[in-house]
C-alpha cells in the first residue's frame, strides 16, 4: 500500500483542536486517527510505509516507548516522515530516542497541544488564536475562556473517531463564534452533568496514602468530563489528589502534587497537575466488576496508585 497523509492525535478537545489546525495547513489529509498515549504504537502500526504522519497532543508512555520508536523508524526509513507536536512533560531520554528514530519532534510545555501546533506550524487565518485560547482554557485547567466549556462538551458528545473527525474538520473553520449546533449539544451535556456530579460525589471514596488525601472514583466509559470530575472532587473533599479510574486506564489530578511522577511509575505520563497511565486489572476483577462488584476494581486501582506513591511499601 502506498504512503498516505495521516494525523494521529488525542481524543479530547486539545487533540481534536490540534487536528483542526493541522488540517488548516496541510492539503489532503487521508486519515485522522485518535488514540490514548498507551495506544500510540498500535495506531502507528496501521500507517503504511512511506507515509507522512502528524502526531499531536500525545506524549509517550515509558511502557510502550520502544514500540513507538520502532514504528517511527519503520515509517521514516521507508521514505516517510513524522512531525510531532506535544506539550506534555518528556524525559530527555524519550526525546532523544524519538528524534533518533527520525521524528521531527517539538515539545513545548508552556501551552496546550493546539498552542504548540499554532506556534510551530504554518497555521493562519481567522479564529486560530480564539481556538487555541478556548482549548488551553480547558486542557491547562485555566477555565478563562468560556468557549472552551462549550467545545469540550461538543467533542465529548459521541464516542468514536468518526464523530471526532467530524468535529475536527468543522473546527477548521472556527472563527471564535459558538454556533447553534455546538450550543445545543453543550446545554444538553450540562444538564446531564449536573445529575452526574451528584452521583460522583456520592460514590467517591477517600483514602490516605502517606501525607496525601486521595479521593477516588470509578468512571464509566459513557462519562467524558474527566477534568470537570477531577476539579469537583478536589474541591468537594479538599483532597490532595483526585484519582479517576476506568477499566483500562486511570487519570490523576492535583493542584499541589506532581501527579506526573506518580503516573510515570505506572507507565504513563502527562503534566504535573494532570496525568494518566494505562492499567491492566486482573481478569477476575474485570469480570466481577462487570457483574456489579465495581468496588473491587475501584479498590484495586487505588491500591496501584498507593503503591506508586509509596514505592511499594
Amino acid at each position: 500500500m502506498a504512503g498516505i497523509k495521516a494525523i494521529i492525535t488525542h481524543t479530547d478537545l486539545d487533540g481534536v483542536a490540534s487536528a483542526a489546525l493541522i488540517l488548516r495547513a496541510v492539503d489532503t489529509i487521508d486519515k485522522v486517527l485518535f488514540a490514548q498515549p498507551h495506544q500510540l504504537h498500535a495506531v502507528l502500526g496501521k500507517i503504511p510505509n512511506g507515509s507522512t504522519v502528524y502526531v499531536a497532543d500525545l506524549g509517550v508512555n515509558p511502557s510502550t516507548l520502544e514500540k513507538v520508536v520502532n514504528e517511527i523508524s519503520r515509517i521514516t526509513s521507508s521514505g516517510g516522515s513524522v512531525r510531532w507536536f506535544d506539550h506534555h512533560v518528556w524525559d530527555d531520554e524519550w526525546i532523544s530516542k524519538v528524534k533518533e528514530a527520525g521524528a521531527d519532534l517539538t515539545v513545548d510545555t508552556t501551552t496546550c497541544g493546539a498552542g504548540v501546533v499554532a506556534k510551530y506550524f504554518p497555521v493562519s487565518g481567522d479564529g486560530v488564536e480564539e481556538l487555541v485560547s478556548a482549548t488551553c482554557s480547558i486542557d491547562l485547567w485555566l477555565f478563562n475562556d468560556w468557549r472552551g466549556n462549550y467545545l469540550a462538551r461538543y467533542v465529548g458528545h459521541k464516542e468514536g473517531g468518526e464523530w471526532r473527525e467530524y468535529v475536527a474538520r468543522k473546527l477548521v473553520g472556527f472563527n471564535g463564534e459558538i454556533d447553534d449546533e455546538v450550543e445545543s449539544i453543550a446545554k444538553e451535556a450540562v444538564s446531564r452533568e449536573l445529575r452526574l456530579y451528584s452521583k460522583v460525589i456520592k460514590e467517591a471514596r477517600l483514602g490516605r496514602v502517606g501525607e496525601y488525601v486521595v479521593v477516588y472514583y470509578l468512571k464509566p466509559r459513557t462519562e467524558h468530563v474527566t477534568s470537570y470530575i477531577g476539579n469537583i472532587l478536589l474541591s468537594r473533599y479538599g483532597a490532595d489528589i483526585a484519582l479517576i479510574c476506568r477499566e483500562g486506564s486511570l487519570s490523576l489530578r492535583s493542584r499541589d502534587v506532581n501527579v506526573r511522577e506518580i503516573a510515570k511509575k505506572l507507565g504513563g505520563g502527562g503534566h504535573p497537575a494532570a496525568a494518566g497511565a494505562p492499567v491492566r486489572p486482573p481478569l477476575l476483577i474485570l469480570v466481577l466488576a462487570k457483574l456489579g462488584f465495581k468496588s473491587l476494581l475501584l479498590n484495586w486501582c487505588f491500591k496501584k496508585v498507593a503503591e506508586a506513591i509509596t514505592g511499594g511499601r
